[in-house]
Parts: C-alpha cells; sequence; structure tokens
C-alpha cells in the first residue's frame, strides 16, 4: 500500500495501481510568458521599465500561474484514483458494487485516450478493469507451458517478462495472447469517459466501427451481424452524453457484454442493455487490448506494462 503521506502530493498515476510495479512520469510544464516593457528614452539616457520591484512583481505573478497550472494536475486521492486528464474526474483505481451494477469488483489494469488521428483531437479517455478474482488467469495463461514455448519465450537470452513484453507489444502475437486469456472466461470492464459532450449515438457508433475492424470480423460476419444488433439495441438510452459521464461495458464470465450509463450530474448509474453473442464483448477487448490496430496505443501500452508486472 502506498504511503499515506502520498495522497496529495504529485505522484505519478500509475504508481496508483496496486499489486503492479511503480513506474514514474514527468509532468511537463508550460511556462507563461511575462512581456518585458519596451524601453523610453530620457535626454540622452536610455531607461527600462523594469525596476527591481517590477522583477519581483512578475516573479511573484509567474509563481502563482506556475502553481495553478501544476495544482490542476494535483490527484488529491492517489492512493485510490489515477488522474488520466485533468479535464476529468479522476478514474478509481478499484470500482464495483454496490455503487455499481457490476457483478463483482475490478481493478484498474491500464488507461490511455483514444484520439480522432485526422482532426488530431482527443474524444474519450478510456480505462480497463480486470475482476480482482480472476487476476490469477493472467499469469496461469501466458506463462502455461503451450504459449510461453510457441509465443511468448522465442528469445532465450531474454527473462519471461521481457519477453512477455515484447509479445504483448506485438501486433500479431498480442492478439493470440489476449484472445486465449479473454476465452478464459476473464471478466473484464472498460470506461470510456468522453472529454466533450457527445452522444449516444456516436458512442455505439463508434463501439461498431471498432469491433469491425478486428483481424477477424470478416471471417465470422454472419454470427457477429447478430451480435451488433444485439449491442445497437442495448443502447436504450438515448439523446446527449455530457462531458465527463461514463460509459461502461462489463465483459462477462459467459462472454455476454453489459452495456451501463453512469450520469455524473445525478450520481446514478443505468443499466442499459445486455449483449448475449461472445464475439462482440471478445472483438472489442481485443482492440482496446493488443492487436494489429489498437483503438488506442497509449491504453494498449499502459494495458500491456501492467499485465507484464502480474507475471
Amino acid at each position: 500500500m502506498l504511503n499515506p503521506l502520498l495522497k496529495r502530493s504529485r505522484v505519478s498515476s500509475k504508481s496508483a495501481i496496486r499489486n503492479i510495479s511503480l513506474l514514474s512520469t514527468h509532468r511537463a510544464y508550460h511556462p507563461q510568458n511575462v512581456q518585458i516593457p519596451r524601453p523610453f528614452t530620457k535626454g540622452r539616457q536610455t531607461y527600462y521599465g523594469l525596476s527591481l520591484a517590477g522583477l519581483t512583481a512578475a516573479w511573484a505573478i509567474n509563481s502563482q500561474l506556475q502553481a495553478a497550472d501544476n495544482d490542476a494536475n494535483v490527484n488529491d486521492d492517489a492512493e485510490n484514483t489515477v488522474m488520466v486528464d485533468k479535464n476529468i474526474s479522476p478514474f478509481p483505481v478499484h470500482i464495483g458494487p454496490p455503487k455499481y451494477p457490476f457483478s463483482t469488483d475490478y481493478s484498474l489494469l491500464g488507461y490511455g485516450y483514444r484520439y480522432v488521428t485526422f482532426i488530431s483531437f482527443k474524444v474519450y479517455d478510456l480505462g480497463i478493469y480486470i475482476a480482482d478474482q480472476d487476476k490469477h488467469l493472467v499469469p496461469e495463461v501466458l506463462s502455461s507451458k503451450f504459449l510461453s514455448t510457441a509465443f511468448v519465450d522465442t528469445d532465450h537470452s531474454k527473462s519471461h517478462k521481457e519477453n512477455a513484453n515484447v509479445a504483448l507489444n506485438d501486433s500479431e502475437k498480442s492478439a493470440v495472447l489476449i484472445g486465449n486469456l479473454l476465452d478464459t472466461g476473464c471478466r473484464m470492464l472498460a470506461k470510456i469517459t468522453p472529454v466533450r459532450n457527445t452522444d449516444f449515438n456516436h458512442l455505439k457508433d463508434g463501439l461498431v466501427k471498432t469491433i469491425l475492424a478486428h483481424p477477424e470480423a470478416k471471417n465470422n460476419q454472419e454470427i457477429l451481424n447478430s451480435g451488433l444488433k444485439e449491442l445497437k439495441e442495448a443502447f436504450t438510452k438515448k439523446g446527449k452524453v455530457p462531458k465527463d459521464h461514463d460509459l461502461f461495458l462489463e465483459l462477462q464470465a459467459n462472454g455476454a457484454l453489459q452495456v451501463a450509463y453512469y450520469d455524473r450530474k445525478k450520481d446514478k448509474t443505468f443499466r442499459l442493455g445486455l449483449v448475449n453473442e461472445p464475439l462482440v464483448g471478445k472483438f472489442l477487448f481485443s482492440q482496446y487490448m493488443g492487436g494489429p490496430k489498437p483503438l488506442s496505443p497509449t491504453t494498449q501500452k499502459s494495458v500491456a506494462e501492467h499485465i507484464v508486472a502480474m507475471l
């Protein structure tokens, strides 16, 4: 457990994930510009309107602006939450019932953000959680004799963890490893938090596109079509989704996908619907956690780091 004295410190958000290695990050600082007054002349002498008092005042103002900028990134509960984006609420490290209508308790496995590349702006932040009761499946699957021999420990000069890190960041191997983990019935949870106002249609369409982008989607088109119909019907709620509200996608042990929505203003979670076709949830989380074109590369890398730390 982290030292309670770190709760209000500017510690790395990654250090908040328990049972996972502590990793440091560097917070970039963007200094504020201080305008220097133009010189003025009096007779033949040139004077600068920046006396010692002026310098002191400018330094004080800049220090206050710097402190305000840094304080925006401070996590007041760094042991229990992760600051993914200063413009939205921190992500909880642990999440589950009774506050949320999930089947079990979950812990944060990785996090990042989704960019729309052609216009280069952030759309939402993404958190991937793993069921506390299913954490044991990670080393059992990735350290199994077959996967270790065929996909993981292919470089005998590296340790198992080093090989696993390479494999989880390989487009083909990661798809196999994550697919095998999901096939065990490992329960997962995705938390999607928009950083700008959107609506349910946009979120739904984004999920459909993500699933259809899976490498195996074309080979399972007929089965997938019925599952995507279920997914569209699961979005029973219509209208706007304000910034900083949450869409939850819980991958259950039987492969079903439970869709829920958290209204932050009302502090209430609504179950929207259930998708029974297992391929929908499997393909979706495969796209989040690995494969040739992960939806969020930052999330994929974060998940890979923390999976390796669990081995």
